[in-house]
């Protein structure tokens, strides 16, 4: 591969970095759906390596103990796979996890904004008052 040398202009490396900084902002924004990292979720994931490690134990167990058995397989295969549906819901928890905290924040902002608008028409109507009552009010 042939190597080659660009060569850029002030204005050039100035687009660049904006465009770069740009780019990063936009992808933080899209970020914010996720919340920070719950406690709960390293018990999570130890939990799932264990289960997972179980799985495989116990089907490597059965499997060894009674090979050569007939009908016996698909009845460990059908454990197998619903055991590991259970280690996929056990994995789901933590985005069910994160997604209670941002419909809780969500809820938080809520009541937030509606705390500030009741002070301002609160605000509003003192102005209002002392304005026909011919008084300032500040």
């Amino acid at each position: 591969m042939k190597k080659r040398i660009v060569k850029l202009t002030e204005s050039d490396l100035e687009r660049l970095v904006q465009r770069v900084i740009k780019e990063d902002e936009e992808g933080t924004k899209e970020k914010k759906t996720t919340l920070t990292k719950h406690p709960a979720y390293s018990a999570i994931d130890k939990l799932e390596r264990a289960l997972e490690d179980l799985k495989m134990n116990f089907k490597d167990t059965i499997a060894n103990e009674i090979s050569g058995e007939d009908g016996y397989h698909s009845e460990i295969d059908k454990f197998s796979e619903d055991f590991g549906k259970f280690i996929t819901k056990v994995s789901n928890l933590k985005s069910k996890i994160n997604d209670y905290q941002i419909a809780n924040k969500d809820k938080e902002m809520a009541e937030a904004k509606a705390r500030k608008e009741k002070q301002r028409q609160y605000q509003n109507n003192m102005k209002e008052r002392a304005r026909m009552e011919g008084r300032n009010y500040y």
